[in-house]
């Protein structure tokens, strides 16, 4: 068996790919325009290319929703990460994680919500999800280790919970849009609720330990 390594074949994947991109690109900048989800019709024009094409390109729109978040992650991979991770005193990294959770959210809004419409019906969305979701309680319990190593396992696993949980993207969108704060107010409540639940006064601390 014999594999075709012609220019003419190597110029034909070169053009797929590139056209994959350029597919895959366009949903990405429709959506963060606030087009979610997409259509077929309107990711073809943006990127160019007929809908035959698209569909060459990607046998389902789910396939392409798939690729685009490996895309989307790629770009913006950064942004998920804490600004200065476990450095400073709490009321330092309290503001660090603020900021830095803010920020995503500001910058990603459009998608978080699309992959989060798309999580029960398209497996691998939801896959990534809950990777995301486990990678963001490993940087709590490093970015609060010193205030976590006061506490039972227990309480531990409570604490890292609840803090991911309040500084997820579904606390800042019922924030912004069910009780209408401001990016700037929600910055400001979660702020106060991270300082209260994680500089108990001893009594407290005694009493969770």
């Amino acid at each position: 068996m014999t594999t075709d390594t012609s220019p003419a074949m190597d110029g034909r994947r070169a053009r797929r790919e590139r056209g994959r991109v350029a597919v895959s690109e366009a949903m990405i900048d429709l959506v963060f325009e606030g087009n979610i989800p997409p259509t077929a019709e309107a990711i073809a024009e943006r990127a160019g290319v007929s809908i035959a094409s698209l569909f060459r390109y990607f046998e389902t729109l789910d396939d392409l929703r798939r690729e685009t978040v490996e895309i989307y992650l790629d770009r913006l991979g950064h942004l998920f990460d804490i600004d200065d991770i476990g450095e400073g005193t709490l009321d330092v990294r309290i503001q660090n994680l603020v900021r830095s959770r803010a920020t995503l959210y500001e910058t990603t809004e459009p998608m978080a919500r699309l992959l989060r419409m798309r999580a029960n019906e398209v497996p691998e969305v939801g896959e990534v999800l809950q990777r995301v979701r486990a990678t963001r309680a490993d940087q709590i319990r490093h970015h609060f280790d010193h205030e976590l190593q006061l506490l039972s396992r227990a309480r531990r696993d409570d604490l890292v919970a609840i803090v991911v949980s309040l500084t997820s993207f579904e606390s800042w969108d019922q924030m912004c849009y069910t009780h209408r704060r401001t990016h700037q107010q929600v910055r400001r409540a979660w702020t106060t609720a991270l300082n209260q639940i994680l500089a108990p006064d001893q009594a407290t601390v005694e009493e969770m330990t």
